[in-house]
């Protein structure tokens, strides 16, 4: 008998406990979502004060948002801030903003959906569809404060092109079509491909820019991109085929589509200043960008990827995850590391990679080992130098230069040797 009262009784206590406990995390649920809601609220009457046209724009954007918006947000807004939010005319001016929804992504992350409200002196001018990333900060200067960290302007005409693409584990975003009129989607919706492997774009020499295949390089905000573009004539068209690849969750995305271009000449004469005149305002960067950004796979792809652990260590406020993003942290020691790790790409010459520690790290190589050997193996290598750092740059015999890093100095002559049978005498300089 007794053992049936104290059985009971401890049931009892362990149900008591166990709601005690889920009130005080609901409580805790509450009150942070408050602090988050009351974050974006506070942010949204600061925005009439900046002026995003002024000359004090970047100082502007520093005094009025540096209490609400994350310092590596901050820094990209005030590098351009036509990216920023704010004010382009006396009138209408951004006035509050409505929040819509709110999501919990992680234990520290919040994706809050709301508008822009533009209001004139007579009154509301409309609204523009928003969407915020805030994230509870743990580094710097920063103890356990919410700050925003991502936020992305969507224009109403061209949001309701916006479709949803899911197969193959693969979901993404993308326009039903162009907002162009004499630029027409040919293969479309985009192919997109999820890779494993390291981050490289060697570009095509600028004497070479007029050829049928180019590859560049692009900065996009703070995002890398490697672009090969493959043009082809037929009928009266040119066809463009499109190969976007940049690092994301460190992983490499890629995206690969095909546009038609019609001649301009083909068209009257007023049709075909309208016609080039769009051809020099196009810009796909910006549209291929926004599909990246919402480009989801299957989450357990990720899951060894520096990028991912990182990402979960950097949200976490624990002081475990802190000591844990400290040791990875350690990890990242040049440009490709850093790029791969999701970091901010700055937009300077050379291109640098600055990591949340505020470590940078500059762009010496446009290749990785592997490519480089494969060149060597394939006979394509006109000549090369060596430096005592261990960068190797190849010459390659159709004008392209690739630079990439050996793992152990002189690794370059023993490759280069054992071709010589093949592929004759590669001369090789060294520093």
């Amino acid at each position: 008998m007794n053992k049936k009262i104290i059985l009971v009784s401890l049931v009892i206590v362990i149900v008591i406990v166990s709601g005690f406990g889920f009130y005080f995390w609901e409580k805790k649920s509450q009150l942070e979502e408050t602090a988050v809601k009351s974050l974006v609220i506070n942010f949204s009457h600061t925005l009439k004060n900046v002026s995003l046209l002024s000359p004090t724009a970047s100082q502007d954007i520093e005094e009025n948002y540096k209490d609400y918006v994350a310092p590596e947000l901050i820094t990209q807004w005030k590098a351009d801030p036509s990216k920023a939010l704010g004010r382009l005319t006396s009138s209408p001016w951004p006035d509050s903003i409505e929040i819509t929804g709110i999501v919990k992504i992680s234990q520290d992350v919040y994706e809050i959906f709301g508008k822009i409200i533009d209001m004139t002196s007579t009154g509301m001018a409309g609204s523009r569809p928003i969407d915020f990333s805030v994230t509870k900060i743990n580094t710097g200067n920063f103890d356990n404060r919410w700050l925003i960290t991502k936020v992305s302007v969507i224009n109403n005409q061209e949001n309701e092109l916006w479709k949803n693409y899911n197969d193959n584990g693969i979901s993404f975003q993308y326009p039903e079509k162009l907002i162009t009129k004499y630029i027409f989607t040919q293969e479309w919706p985009p192919t997109v491909k999820i890779e494993s492997g390291n981050f490289s774009c060697v570009e095509t020499p600028q004497e070479k820019s007029s050829m049928l295949e180019i590859t560049s390089q692009r900065l996009v905000d703070n995002r890398i991109y490697c672009v090969n573009i493959k043009n082809e004539g037929a009928a009266g068209s040119v066809y463009s085929s499109y190969v976007y690849t940049t690092p994301k969750e460190g992983k490499l995305v890629s995206v690969s589509f095909i546009l038609r271009y019609p001649n301009c000449a083909n068209y009257d004469e007023e049709q075909s200043r309208a016609c080039t005149s769009e051809r020099e305002a196009f810009d796909i960067d910006a549209t291929v960008d926004r599909i990246v950004q919402t480009i989801k796979w299957d989450s357990t792809l990720n899951e060894n990827t520096l990028a991912n652990q990182l990402f979960k260590c950097l949200v976490s406020s624990y002081s475990e995850d802190k000591e844990k993003c400290d040791e990875l942290l350690k990890q990242i020691t040049d440009f490709d590391s850093c790029v791969m790790a999701g970091f901010s790409i700055l937009k300077s010459n050379p291109v640098q990679c600055q990591t949340i520690d505020g470590r940078t790290f500059v762009q010496e190589t446009n290749s990785t080992w592997e490519q480089a050997l494969l060149t060597v193996n394939n006979c394509e290598v006109k000549k090369v130098f060596q430096t005592h750092s261990r960068l190797v740059t190849l010459t390659l015999k159709n004008g392209n230069k690739l630079i990439a890093k050996e793992p152990q100095i002189d690794d370059i002559i023993t490759a280069v040797e054992t071709v010589e049978s093949k592929c004759g005498k590669i001369p090789i300089a060294t520093e």
